[in-house]
């Protein structure tokens, strides 16, 4: 069997590229509405569910050949939180998630992160948002705060 040289990255990018094809990406940010610099967000963080599900497993999927021989398997287990609980984001309100919840948040606060998103929706639907100014840069580029020294409020 063939090993991969960056296992954990090449797994979970395997088995997301498989995914990717039944993604719907809306048109809007479900917060804001916008149009721009739109991202899909997953609640449940796909690198985080493949490790939960190599450990109750017994997978290691190490091989190409595992990977692909089981991705399908991984994928049907875990339909809701690989499509269902998806949000589509604008660039700003992406960043702002994870600000809050980490680069990486932990599986149990999928559902505190949809509330979250649902909070802030509520707030541009009631009118009582702030508006966000367009960000530039990679996607997790402001993790720190905008470099430019303005302060975004949401």
């Amino acid at each position: 069997m063939a090993k991969n040289t960056n296992n954990a990255r090449i797994k979970v990018k395997w088995i997301r590229d498989r995914a990717k094809s039944a993604y719907q990406k809306q048109s809007t940010c479900y917060i804001c509405q916008t149009t721009e610099n739109l991202e899909l967000h997953h609640t449940h963080s796909i690198t985080l569910l493949v490790d939960r599900w190599c450990k109750q497993t017994g997978h290691q999927l190490d091989s190409d050949e595992e990977v692909l021989e089981y991705r399908d398997e991984f994928i049907s287990e875990h339909m809701d939180e690989i499509y269902k609980y998806v949000y589509t984001l604008c660039n700003q309100h992406h960043i702002r998630l994870h600000q809050i919840f980490g680069k990486a948040p932990a599986l149990i606060t999928a559902t505190k992160q949809s509330k979250w998103i649902e909070l802030q929706r509520q707030k541009y639907i009631d009118g009582s948002a702030n508006i966000v100014q367009p960000s530039y840069g990679s996607h997790f580029s402001q993790f720190i705060g905008d470099t430019r020294g303005n302060q975004t409020i949401f």
